[in-house]
């Protein structure tokens, strides 16, 4: 009764259509800047739910997709960067072959959300259901201001079968 493949493959190819028609994020002349990582990412439902598949498939399906209208910070890599540099600026490598920045990327919006559930059973039939709503906002990261959001739900019922109880 949570959220199968099947969801996470239809919301985020929602979102994805979504975020690209706001003209907010990706209908700038300098593309922004944006974050979609697992950090803000809150399940609060009472299902087992890797956030990370919902992060993840999303922020490689927007990177195809966009095809340089967003930028994707990967905030998740900063260490794996910072050992980078510091290895080029301690000489112990060579530069590379792209230029060389005073600092890392700073990005504009950080993508945050929600997984919220809401359980019932009917005494009668022993049906049990489960609504679940997924929310997801994109955050302006100077002003605080939310530039879209988006709103997901999906709702299971299962009967429990006599013979298993």
């Amino acid at each position: 009764m949570g959220i199968e493949s099947q969801d996470v493959v239809a919301m985020t190819d929602q979102m994805m259509r979504d975020m690209l028609a706001n003209r907010i994020l990706a209908a700038r002349d300098v593309p922004p800047r944006i974050i979609i990582d697992n950090e803000y990412m809150r399940n609060e439902s009472s299902s087992i739910i890797n956030t990370n598949l919902l992060t993840d498939r999303l922020r490689v399906e927007l990177n195809r997709a966009a095809n340089g209208r967003l930028i994707f910070v990967g905030r998740h890599y900063a260490d794996m960067v910072e050992k980078e540099r510091a290895l080029k600026r301690d000489g112990a490598v060579d530069g590379g072959t792209i230029r060389k920045t005073q600092a890392t990327a700073g990005a504009d919006y950080r993508l945050g959300g929600r997984v919220a559930s809401l359980d019932a059973m009917d005494r009668n039939t022993q049906t049990r259901s489960r609504y679940h709503q997924v929310t997801f906002e994109m955050v302006d990261l100077e002003l605080g201001t939310i530039v879209w959001s988006g709103s997901y739900e999906m709702r299971k019922a299962a009967q429990d079968n006599v013979l298993y109880r």
